[in-house]
């Protein structure tokens, strides 16, 4: 029993080497059949191309003056009305802090010289480095009663004490070239809130002004914008008129004066 078992188990590998002649045989007869049917090369159309193939169309159909409009359109409004600093609000109270600008060096500041201007930790502080500057006044160009304000911190009277530069004022919303066409004088606009968020102004008007190594920053409340100047009209005193006493008064009209109240 045990020879016969074991004749058995010798043919398995002898069926599996004919299997594998019998492949290298096969593949060894194996030719080119030839091409059946119509073939043609791989390539890919150039890039360059087709964008300038789909330049063409727009350009002939117009989609690309009506796109070239657009974008003009869509500049001129960022320039002319930029999007509002978010969060900000008029000021409700008068309002006094203390601004440290100090900055503490992440890493070595080394100059071209390989020389370390400032060591990884040193504390910093620019108006120590730097004359004294002038006022900075953050107003919501939307109320006329903040851009009055402003305007008139611009006057040597208006200014702080030793102040001998002249303001800037700094745009936290509204129209900074209709401003600046209006009033004749630079108005500048705090572009995705970098100077509202690194001085924490959240209210308008702030007034910044250096005091020694800090700034002093200072919300004003103003009363809300008056509503439009309109003409009233302001009955003449009786002395002035001229009607004759007893006439008809269908014919006579009330005689009336004009004059703005003020603003």
């Amino acid at each position: 029993m045990k020879t016969r078992w074991h004749s058995k188990r010798t043919k398995i590998p002898k069926i599996g080497v004919a299997l594998g002649l019998l492949l290298v045989i096969a593949g060894a007869a194996a030719k080119d059949l030839g091409t059946r049917g119509a073939s043609w090369p791989v390539t890919e159309s150039d890039l360059l191309e087709e964008i300038a193939a789909r330049l063409e169309e727009m350009d002939a159909s117009g989609e690309l003056a009506r796109l070239q409009d657009e974008a003009r359109r869509q500049a001129r409004r960022s320039l002319e009305e930029p999007a509002p600093v978010a969060g900000i609000a008029p000021a409700v109270e008068r309002r006094t802090r203390r601004f440290d600008p100090s900055i503490t060096v992440a890493k070595d500041l080394v100059g071209p010289d390989g020389q370390v201007i400032a060591a990884a930790g040193t504390r910093i502080n620019p108006l120590d480095h730097a004359p004294p500057a002038g006022e900075l006044l953050f107003v919501d160009g939307r109320r006329e009663s903040e851009v009055a304000w402003a305007m008139s911190r611009l006057q040597p009277s208006g200014r702080s004490p030793a102040k001998t530069q002249a303001p800037k004022i700094i745009l936290l919303a509204g129209r900074p070239l209709d401003l600046m066409r209006r009033h004749g004088h630079p108005f500048y606009f705090d572009m995705g809130g970098t100077l509202a968020a690194r001085f924490g102004v959240r209210a308008t008007p702030t007034l910044a002004v250096q005091n020694g190594s800090f700034l002093r920053l200072t919300e004003i409340p103003l009363p809300d914008d008056p509503p439009e100047c309109q003409s009233v009209a302001v009955p003449k005193p009786a002395h002035m008129t001229s009607s004759a006493p007893g006439a008809a008064s269908a014919h006579t009209k009330p005689s009336t004066n004009r004059r703005q109240p003020p603003c």
